[in-house]
This record gives C-alpha cells, structure tokens and sequence, in this order.
C-alpha cells in the first residue's frame, strides 16, 4: 500500500511539474490586425515567462489606442501604419491588451 501511495504521489508531483513549465520562455511575439473593428486574431491568451521581452505589433485600418493593462502603456495606432510595443514582462499576473476606439481584447497575458 505504500508503494501504491509513493507512486501515486510521484505521479501527481511530476504532473504538476509538467503543468508550471508551460510558459514561453524568450522573446514573445504577438501580431494583430484590427480590420473593419475586428481584431485578428482576437483575443489569444499567451503565457510569458517572467523577464521575457513581449513585442506587440498592431496594424489597424483606423486610428486606435493600445493599451497594456497592469504596465500602463498606451500607444496611438495610426491608420495603415505597424504600431510596436516592446517592454519586459516583469510582473506577474494576468494582464489584457486592448484597444480603446474599436474596445476590443488584443491578447491577455499570463506571466508566470
């Protein structure tokens, strides 16, 4: 019964160990297109390594604002021009991308 309880255990603890290693470790890249008020892809959830440099490409077909929620960085999209925003994941948490015109989620960030 014990050997039963042992292997059970080690099995539960290499399952969760499996589970924790699931965010992306490095640079994470996401891009997005907002066409007719619609935001493609839409929504995507990413889990960022804490420390990972995130890059944020948004080309929409209007005028828009980015905002990254939980860092507080804003950035104005132009008409038909990329917008980038880059800055490092160093704080844990859930965080959303969003836009402010069209208010649509871009991607919410898990960093773990």
């Amino acid at each position: 019964m014990r050997r039963l309880i042992g292997l059970l255990l080690v099995t539960v603890l290499l399952a969760t160990g499996a589970c924790s290693s699931s965010a992306k470790t490095g640079p994470v890249s996401i891009a997005v297109t907002i066409a007719n008020g619609k935001v493609t892809p839409s929504g995507a959830t990413y889990e960022v390594s804490v420390g990972s440099k995130v890059t944020i490409t948004v080309t929409s077909d209007a005028a828009d604002t980015v905002h990254v929620h939980g860092y507080e960085i804003e950035k104005e999209v132009v008409a038909g021009t990329p917008t980038v925003i880059t800055f490092t994941a160093d704080k844990t948490g859930s965080y959303e991308v969003e836009t402010h015109v069209v208010e649509a989620t871009i991607a919410t960030l898990h960093v773990r």
